[in-house]
């Protein structure tokens, strides 16, 4: 009898004990970011999403994902309202504030310039943009060759609050070109049947630079380090058995 009493107390403690150590985590997502995150349907979807639920669900955490403006996750980062968030990249000022997954990136981003067919818009280097006004989203950093260029008074930039927006300015002329991530535009343009209208040039501003998932210094989230910790594992494991492929290929062709 005691022998099967022990048996049902481990069976219990098998059963229990996952679900005791899992925690509930809120992670905050840029809501004007697909194929990265979005919502479709009312649902959470997107490249980084199915990462992030993948990986946390590996890791034994049980989270929530809320869909903010840039500004507002950015801030919410800051004053430690939310676990985390996604997709940063790392920046000193950014590090204040965030703590960065560096052993796994959510992705790597390549920016270019985008401009209107028939433009005759040309960009083999800096000095093609003297006199031109660059579009770009507030608070988007284009690498230090481009921001040494605009310290020179190369071009002009013009800083817009979301993709719609700069889209629009580029199409009535309020600026030459528009610098943005290659597969976000590409995805929006694609979206609003405008491929053939706005086009990307060759030459990359940004190329394979890493986005990271962070969680806040300020967060009242305990034990953070064997959370990052266990987030990483999860998503180096994804890269590695391909299961991160599979879930970019849902969204992008050219994985």
């Amino acid at each position: 009898m005691k022998a099967l009493i022990l048996i049902v107390i481990l069976t219990l403690s098998v059963l229990t004990g996952p679900a005791q150590a899992r925690q509930n985590l809120l992670f905050v997502a840029d809501i004007d970011f697909a194929p990265y995150s979005m919502i479709t349907q009312g649902q959470a979807a997107g490249i980084d999403v199915d990462v992030l639920t993948e990986a946390a669900n590996r890791a034994g955490f049980m989270i929530e994902i809320q869909f903010k403006p840039w500004d507002e996750l950015i801030e919410m980062v800051k004053n430690g309202t939310c676990d985390g968030a996604f997709g940063l990249f790392k920046s000193p000022e950014r590090e204040q504030y965030s703590m960065f997954m560096e052993a796994a990136p959510l992705h790597y981003s390549d920016y270019v310039l985008f401009t209107k067919v028939g433009s005759k818009f040309s960009f083999r280097s800096y000095a093609n943009l003297q006199g031109k006004t660059i579009g770009r989203i507030a608070g988007t950093s284009l690498g230090k060759d481009f921001e040494a260029s605009l310290v020179k008074g190369v071009m002009q930039i013009k800083e817009y609050p979301d993709l719609a927006t700069a889209l629009k300015g580029l199409l009535v002329n309020e600026i030459d070109a528009y610098a943005g991530n290659i597969d976000v535009t590409h995805y929006r343009l694609k979206s609003m049947g405008m491929t053939s209208s706005i086009v990307y040039l060759p030459k990359k501003i940004v190329t394979q630079k890493p986005t990271y998932l962070v969680l806040s210094r300020a967060s009242k989230l305990k034990d953070k380090d064997r959370v990052i910790q266990g987030l990483e594992r999860a998503m180096d494991q994804m890269r590695k058995d391909g299961t991160y492929n599979k879930i970019a290929r849902h969204y992008l062709i050219r994985y």
